[in-house]
């Protein structure tokens, strides 16, 4: 019999056609986290890609881990459990020759809303999850406009650099001191990797201006941070909770006014980037710092 469907390697979708037995059997294991920390008690349940009915069903053990035995194909899981929002993947493929692995992250019940698809991300832009004690922020990474700065955030991304990473600096109108005209009052957050993986980063990139990408420095905006030389830019990042124009091309919040390059935005969860800009400070620097407990494609 043959049977066609879609597999996903890295980030390309590769099709593909089996000629396999109908009874072909695969194992689908993987983790279930939360916050960093496994999540166990969770319900995992397989659909098959043609039909409505439950295929199989799991509950996760105390480590958070789980095992589905299934037949080759395509399946939707599904994750439930009181203690956590609910969440799903689509287009899971298992296959009866190769290690078939998914490993989810939950966000804790009333923390966040977690999204179930990537409707509110257009084409040419990426999902990322950055996951924080404090709640889930979703970005949409503009691989179109800014395919530098994007590329090089992503880099970070995969390599597992932001994973104990750390939100350290927030600005806001009781810890900032405007010089006007160039540098109004500035309310952002600014994140960047795990310290302690410093010596696993990349070297800098040079500016995309916002003159060339067409972005703009609004609320919700994500922009790669600068020294004052313009192609200084590697791993750290700021959303921005106003508007900044001073920070596009022309402004003059850098002497030199070129900006800085803005690459993406959020999409779902900026009130969790303005708890996380409350919390209390030491001058500009988050005391302490709000780790980023990983961050994540939203791959669907």
């Amino acid at each position: 019999m043959m049977i066609a469907f879609a597999r996903l390697v890295g980030s390309v979708v590769v099709a593909a056609a089996l000629i396999v037995p109908q009874t072909a059997q695969g194992v689908l294991s993987g983790t279930v986290t939360s916050s960093g920390q496994p999540a166990p008690g969770v319900t995992v349940r397989a659909f098959g890609s043609q039909t409505p009915q439950v295929t199989a069903t799991a509950t996760t053990a105390a480590d958070g881990t789980y095992t589905l035995r299934l037949a080759q194909g395509v399946y939707r899981l599904e994750f439930a459990s009181p203690a956590f929002d609910p969440a799903a993947r689509t287009g899971v493929v298992v296959l009866a020759d190769a290690p078939n692995s998914l490993n989810v992250i939950l966000a804790k019940a009333g923390t966040t809303r977690r999204p179930e698809s990537l409707d509110d991300v257009k084409k040419g832009e990426v999902g990322v999850m950055l996951e924080t004690p404090m709640g889930s922020i979703f970005v949409a990474v503009d691989t179109v406009h800014a395919p530098v700065t994007s590329a090089n955030f992503l880099k970070y991304v995969d390599a597992g650099l932001y994973a104990g990473g750390r939100f350290h600096r927030a600005t806001r109108p009781d810890n900032y001191t405007p010089v006007l005209p160039n540098r109004p009052a500035m309310e952002i957050i600014q994140g960047g990797i795990n310290p302690e993986r410093a010596q696993n980063g990349f070297p800098p990139i040079p500016l995309e201006r916002t003159s060339v990408t067409g972005l703009k420095h609004v609320v919700g905006t994500v922009s790669m941070a600068r020294g004052t030389a313009a192609d200084t830019a590697t791993s750290d990042f700021f959303i921005l909770l106003d508007d900044q124009p001073s920070l596009d091309f022309g402004g003059k919040r850098f002497d030199d006014g070129q900006g800085a390059a803005a690459f993406g935005r959020v999409y779902f969860g900026l009130g969790v980037a303005r708890k996380i800009q409350q919390h209390p400070v030491q001058g500009q620097n988050l005391t302490p710092p709000i780790v980023i407990v990983r961050a994540t494609r939203m791959n669907y």
